[in-house]
Order: structure tokens, then C-alpha cells, then sequence
């Protein structure tokens, strides 16, 4: 497997740990793991997790080894794979050994935050959207929006109340690709390269200082 992880699209989950912070070790303590390198110019680590069997259906029936990145901030951890579902089986079935106590998903208001993005200009814009449309019952239950900036759309800020978001995507209000797509249930997902993942921790520090974030899971 090669180590060059650049232009891969990772998705995981926002974790943390209720009583300590985390250090390399631990994550390196979980069975299958090993450490990479560091991402040059960052603070995030690379690993890989050897797995006896696929996590994925595309990857067939024999051994794998999949990419890790994490981003530690005292008790707090992002960790993300090529597939949420790695991440999950992760939590699911190998951290229970390496981590005492066990890390707890942290969730996102997302809801909250596109709402509040579309009734305030902040830093950044909207480029995605999912929403549930429970005032429809079966006939609309869902709707999807994308585009250059939500917000600025009539469409979308006079329907906004009838919505309930779980999954948006950000990027800078002055312009540019999309930077993250999150989800309520503290799912991150973004292409990886050395500036992107900077402008992910911007983005994270942003969720925390406006009080999107569960608790305090993320620290400059």
C-alpha cells in the first residue's frame, strides 16, 4: 500500500475520551496499528490498520490495510479512514483494549449551524445540505441542496424552517472549493492534502467557538 495519501477523500468521526488526553501511544497501543509519519507542515498523524479481513465490500475477501489520519487535541481525537465504516468497526470492535475509558462519538449541531450560517454571514458558506422534511410526512421526506453558497438563495432561506439538517458542507465565504462536509452524528469527511487538513482545523475551531460542538472537544 503506498503511503502518498494526498487527494484521498478520508471520512471518520470526532472522538473523545472522557477523562485523559490521548497521546500517540494510545492510538499506536490499538491491535493492527502502526505509525506512518507525521503529515509535514501539521500536527496530524498517519497510521495504517492492518485488518484479517475486508471493511469494505469493494476491497474483496483477503487481508487489508487501510490508511488512518488523526488529529489529537488533549482528550480529543479525529480520526478518519477511506471509509466511515472502518472508523466505526474500529470504535466497535478494536479500541476496547487500547483506550480505558472508551472514546464516545462527539456530535455536531448541524441543524443549528446551517440555520444559523443562513440568518448571519459568518467566515463561512454553505455548499451542501441534507435535510429531513418531517411537516411532509411520507409524500417529501427528504431534500438535498448544493451550490456555491446556500444562503444566497430565496429558495433555500424561506424554506429553511420546514427542515431538519443533518449533513452540510463548508467552505470559505470569500470563495473556494469546498473545505468539509459534517454530519450530527460527528462524522468529518474532506480530500486530503497538507493545506486542506489546516483549513479543517480552522473549520473545527469555528463549530467549538460558536458552540456547535457537544462539548469542548477541540482546541487550537
Amino acid at each position: 500500500m503506498s503511503n502518498d495519501i494526498t487527494g484521498v477523500y478520508f471520512s471518520g468521526l470526532l472522538l473523545e475520551s472522557p477523562l485523559r488526553a490521548l497521546q500517540r501511544a494510545d492510538i499506536e497501543g490499538v491491535r493492527n496499528f502502526s505509525f506512518v509519519k507525521v503529515v509535514h507542515g501539521t500536527n496530524w498523524e498517519h497510521f495504517v490498520f492492518r485488518s484479517e479481513k475486508p471493511l469494505r465490500l469493494e476491497d474483496g475477501t483477503g487481508p487489508c490495510e487501510y490508511p488512518i489520519i488523526c488529529r489529537r487535541s488533549g482528550s480529543r481525537v479525529l480520526m478518519l479512514s477511506v471509509a466511515r465504516e472502518i472508523v466505526e468497526h474500529l470504535v466497535k470492535n478494536d479500541f476496547e483494549q487500547a483506550f480505558s475509558p472508551q472514546l464516545r462519538r462527539v456530535s455536531i449541531a448541524v441543524d443549528d449551524l446551517v440555520k444559523g450560517i443562513a440568518r448571519r454571514p459568518t467566515l463561512y458558506a454553505l455548499s451542501f445540505a441534507h435535510a429531513k422534511v418531517p411537516a411532509f410526512g411520507n409524500s417529501l421526506r427528504g431534500v438535498f441542496y448544493y451550490g456555491d453558497d446556500l444562503a444566497e438563495a430565496s429558495l433555500f432561506r424561506d424554506q429553511i424552517d420546514l427542515m431538519v439538517f443533518f449533513t452540510c458542507g463548508l467552505k470559505e465565504a470569500a470563495g473556494g472549493a469546498e473545505i468539509v462536509r459534517l454530519g450530527g452524528d460527528g462524522t468529518v469527511s474532506f480530500f486530503m492534502s497538507t493545506h486542506k487538513v489546516l483549513e479543517v482545523e480552522k473549520a473545527l475551531g469555528f463549530l467549538r467557538e460558536e458552540g456547535y460542538l457537544t462539548s469542548e472537544i477541540w482546541a487550537a
